[in-house]
Parts: C-alpha cells; sequence; structure tokens
C-alpha cells in the first residue's frame, strides 16, 4: 500500500471533493480520483460515495481514515521532536495573517540576522491551519478559542475599531455620519455582525477577502472599514473613526503543536517573538496611535 494514498483520502473527506483536494495538494483532480480507484481495487471496498455534489466516506472509509489520522499523528510526534530537534538549523514554517504579517517584518529580518542557519518559510492564511496536521509549526492568530492541544502564549486581546484614509475623510464635511461614508467589508461578512450592534447600514462600495486587500482598498480612498488597531498602529494616513470596543476584541496567540515542545528551533522562534510582541502590546490593543484619539463621528 501506497501510505500517501491515505493522506490523499483523508484530504478528499475533509475537502468533501475531488477537486478541493486537487486545489490543495496541487494535483489534477483526475489524478486524485484514479488514486482513489486504485486504493479502493487495492483494498476491494468502497471508501467514498461519488455524487455531483461531491465525496463523502463510506463507513469503511470512516474507519481507515481514523486509522490514517492516528498514523499521522504519530509521525508528526516523531518528526517534531526528533528531526534537527536540538539544533537551530533548517526551516519553520510559520502562518499568519497577511496584514499582521508585515508589521513583524523587521522582527523576523532581526531573528534571521541573529539565527542565519533558520528558514523562515512565511505562510499568509485568513483561516486557522491544522498544526495537528503539520500544516505549520508556528501560528500567530486571532482567536478566543485556541486549539486544547496547542502549546503557546495569549500575547494580547487584539483590538478592532473603524479606520478611513485622511484623503477619503477629507472629502467630506467635517462630522458627517459614517452611515453616510462608502465602506469597505469583509468577503466572509465576518463583521456585519458589529454593523448591526452599531446600527450601521451603509453603502458598501467593496467588500476584499482578505485582511491585506481591506487595507489596501481602504488606503486606495475606496471606503472606510473595521480593521484591527495593529496593523494601523503605524500607518500615518489613516484616523481612527470610532473607538474599539471590548466586546469587538479577538485574543491573539502564539502557538505550536505540543510535540514541538523539545524543538529547540521553534521555541526560540517563539521566545524571540513573544518579546517583540508583548512589548507591541499597546499597539495591538489600542492603547496608544490613532486608535487611541479617534475622530468620534456620528454613527447614523
Amino acid at each position: 500500500m501506497n501510505w500517501d494514498d491515505l493522506r490523499i483520502l483523508e484530504i478528499c473527506a475533509r475537502n468533501g471533493s475531488f477537486l478541493k483536494a486537487s486545489e490543495e495538494l496541487g494535483v489534477s483532480h483526475s489524478s486524485i480520483s484514479r488514486r482513489m480507484t486504485r486504493l479502493e481495487n487495492r483494498l476491494k471496498v468502497t471508501l467514498l460515495h461519488r455524487s455531483a455534489g461531491g465525496v463523502t466516506l463510506t463507513d469503511a472509509g470512516l474507519t481507515i481514515v481514523a486509522q490514517a489520522e492516528k498514523m499521522a499523528q504519530a509521525a508528526l510526534n516523531v518528526k517534531n521532536t526528533t528531526e534537527h530537534a536540538a539544533s537551530l538549523a533548517g526551516s519553520i514554517r510559520f502562518e499568519t495573517i497577511d496584514s499582521t504579517a508585515f508589521n513583524l517584518m523587521d522582527y523576523l529580518a532581526e531573528f534571521t540576522s541573529l539565527h542565519p542557519d533558520i528558514e523562515i518559510d512565511l505562510r499568509l492564511n485568513q483561516q486557522m491551519v491544522d498544526l495537528s496536521r503539520g500544516d505549520a509549526d508556528v501560528v500567530l492568530r486571532a482567536t478566543n478559542d485556541p486549539t486544547e492541544d496547542y502549546i503557546g502564549h495569549h500575547i494580547a486581546n487584539h483590538a478592532f475599531g473603524i479606520f478611513g484614509s485622511v484623503d477619503l475623510i477629507n472629502r467630506y464635511p467635517a462630522g458627517t455620519p459614517l452611515n453616510e461614508m462608502p465602506w469597505v467589508l469583509w468577503s466572509n461578512h465576518w463583521t456585519d455582525q458589529w454593523m448591526e450592534e452599531l446600527g450601521l447600514q451603509p453603502r458598501v462600495a467593496m467588500r476584499a477577502s482578505t485582511a491585506f486587500g481591506v487595507l489596501q482598498a481602504m488606503q486606495a480612498g475606496i471606503g472606510i472599514g473595521h480593521m484591527a488597531c495593529y496593523a494601523m498602529a503605524k500607518r500615518d494616513q489613516f484616523l481612527c473613526l470610532h473607538a474599539p470596543k471590548p466586546q469587538w476584541d479577538l485574543q491573539i496567540w502564539l502557538l505550536a503543536h505540543h510535540s514541538m515542545r523539545r524543538n529547540q528551533r521553534v521555541m526560540t522562534f517563539n521566545r524571540f517573538l513573544r518579546r517583540k510582541l508583548i512589548a507591541d502590546k499597546p499597539l495591538i490593543e489600542g492603547k496608544v496611535g490613532s486608535a487611541a484619539r479617534p475622530l468620534g463621528l456620528a454613527l447614523r
């Protein structure tokens, strides 16, 4: 048996289709379909229900994937605790959201200068990756519900305010209500609840699917929008229109999988970045910078 086929089976089941699995794996969906058919023929059992809507696991498939996940977890634990675990050399796959990453570049540059034998593989992702699958070694992520088997630190409370570019704000008379300005919102609608709480029903000029996309649209003067105070902390071309509200906060965590406890490369990186981020805590929580001096424009 090709054990890699079991990994592909799990990815197919998780994504619910050969097409989405192919996008994650970077191979054609027809190739994945053929491999799954060969695996079923080899095992003499049907593992996947195929339909126009996608694929789902059969009972046999569920059993095999459960065992494959245990094998993958065991392999990951061995890899993380033995592969150059005591060495300050090799690669660290560091995952975070794009707008946060740009604030960290000076820190990452300092780390690579201190540890020239460590290569940082920076991965930008809008969703929390699965460390138990080995998708990354370290994540910096805003979440109020970190996975229990991860180790790490709650750095700060990630504050969010409403910001707009100086150029855009100057196009409107002083005191213009926020509802009368154009907005840039997130494609996944995750800030819509905040809008409802504020009683806002503004004109939406654009939606974007990434934090940096929202930020770039705001910078271009397309609209105002919700944004993390940390992303705006050092950007003089933006003003805070509405102060952060505690109920908008998300905890920001620096996390690694528990099997990384003895990996000196990863632990060294975590300690370094944790110190830098704790020093930035007033910026992350909106205690200093433009977020601490909102214009306080009317909501309606």
